[in-house]
C-alpha cells in the first residue's frame, strides 16, 4: 500500500513538472531536475527530454552502466539539441514551455541575458506581457523543451506553435517614396499636333562647279538630365516618438511629483533594442535602481533629455566597467549622441 502511494506521488510530481518545468542554472549551463519514477531507465528518460542518455549521465558525474533508483534526482541538460529559443516545432515535435521564477529586483533584460541572451521583446511575446514590469515570484517562459510527439511523456503538455518576436517596421520618415517611371509598352501614346506650314517658292540656287562642298555639321542630340536622386536616408533615423521626450514622460511626473530625490552623473553607453523607434518607449539599464523606475536622462553636450524606464541591472563585464547606465539605441538617437561612451545626468 505504501509503495503504491509513493508511486502515485511520484507520478503526480512528474505530471506537475510537465506543466511547469523550472530551468536551473549552474554557471552558463542550463538544466532541468527530474526525479526517477518506477520503471524508468536512462533511455526512457532520454526519450522524455529528447536527449541522449550518454549526455545525461556525464552531466550527473556517472555513467549509463550504473542503474537508477526510484526517487533519485537527475539533472537533465538543456542544449541546442532539446532547447528551442526561436522558430517553430517540426511536424513530429511539440514545444513544452520551460520557466524561470523571477527574483527580487530582477528585470526582463537581465533574465534574457542569463538565458542565452533572449531579447526583451521575445520574452514579452512568449509570456503575453504588455509592459516590461516584473514581480518577485512571477513564472516567465524563457524557452521551450523540444520533444518528439510520439516518444515523450511530456508531449501532451506541449505546443505546436509559439509566439514569435514582433518585427520592428521602419519608420515612415526613414524612407523616401520614389515614383516609378512609366512603362513605354503600357504608357498611352502622346498625341502631337502639327501647325500648317506655308511653303514659299524661291529661285533655284546655282552652285559653281569649283565651289567647295558644304560641310554639314552634326548637331548633338539633347542630353537627358538625370532625375533628381532621392535624399539619402539617415543611417540612424530619429525615432518618430510621441513627443521628443518619450512615452514615459508623464509617468515620470507622477512618480517624482516634479521633485526627483536622486541626481547622479557619469558615463553611459547604449544597447540595441527594437523599442522606441515608433512608440517612444525608451529603456535604460542601471544598478541599484528598481526595474520599472522612470528616470530623466540629460546629455550636457547636446542639452537634450528623454525619459526612460529601468529594465534591470547592467550585465557584468569588462566592457561595462565604470558605466553609470546603458541606454537603448532609440534613446541614443533621440539625444543625438554618437555610439560609444558619453557623459549623462540621471534624475529619478
Amino acid at each position: 500500500m505504501r509503495k503504491g502511494l509513493v508511486y502515485l506521488c511520484m507520478l503526480f510530481s512528474l505530471n506537475l513538472g510537465a506543466q511547469n518545468l523550472q530551468v536551473q542554472q549552474e554557471g552558463s549551463k542550463l538544466y532541468l531536475n527530474h526525479t526517477v519514477a518506477a520503471k524508468e531507465n536512462w533511455y526512457s528518460i532520454g526519450r522524455t527530454y529528447n536527449i541522449s542518455p550518454r549526455d545525461i549521465a556525464p552531466f550527473n558525474s556517472t555513467s549509463i552502466d550504473k542503474s537508477l533508483s526510484i526517487g533519485q534526482n537527475l539533472r537533465v541538460p538543456l542544449t541546442e539539441v532539446n532547447l528551442s529559443q526561436g522558430g517553430q516545432p517540426a511536424p513530429d515535435e511539440v514545444f513544452v514551455p520551460v520557466y524561470h521564477t523571477v527574483k527580487e529586483k530582477e528585470g526582463l533584460f537581465r533574465i534574457g541575458q542569463n538565458y542565452n541572451k533572449v531579447s526583451v521583446d521575445q520574452l514579452k511575446a512568449w509570456n503575453k506581457l504588455k509592459s516590461d514590469e516584473t514581480s518577485k515570484g512571477m513564472n516567465l517562459i524563457v524557452g521551450y523543451l523540444r520533444v518528439k510527439r510520439e516518444l515523450s511523456t511530456l508531449a501532451s503538455g506541449g505546443l505546436t506553435k509559439v509566439a514569435s518576436q514582433p518585427v520592428a517596421m521602419p519608420s515612415p520618415e526613414a524612407s523616401v517614396p520614389v515614383t516609378p517611371a512609366p512603362d513605354p509598352k503600357t504608357a498611352p501614346p502622346v498625341k502631337t499636333t502639327t501647325s500648317p506650314v506655308t511653303v514659299v517658292a524661291t529661285a533655284p540656287v546655282t552652285t559653281p562647279a569649283n565651289a567647295a562642298p558644304v560641310k554639314k555639321e552634326s548637331v548633338p542630340a539633347p542630353v537627358a538630365k538625370p532625375a533628381a536622386e532621392p535624399a539619402s536616408t539617415v543611417s540612424k533615423p530619429i525615432p518618430s516618438a510621441p513627443g521628443t521626450e518619450g512615452a514615459f514622460a508623464g509617468l515620470y511626473g507622477d512618480q517624482s511629483k516634479g521633485n526627483p530625490s536622486n541626481s547622479v552623473t557619469g558615463q553611459a553607453a547604449s544597447f540595441k533594442s527594437t523599442s522606441g523607434w515608433k512608440d517612444g518607449k525608451y529603456y535604460v539599464l542601471m544598478n541599484n535602481v528598481a526595474p520599472g523606475t522612470i528616470v530623466k536622462i540629460t546629455t550636457p553636450s547636446t542639452n537634450k533629455h528623454v525619459y526612460a524606464k529601468v529594465l534591470g541591472e547592467i550585465p557584468v563585464g569588462k566592457e561595462n566597467d565604470g558605466l553609470l547606465a546603458r541606454l537603448s539605441n532609440a534613446a541614443l538617437a533621440q539625444l543625438q549622441m554618437p555610439e560609444g561612451k558619453f557623459d549623462i545626468q540621471l534624475q529619478y
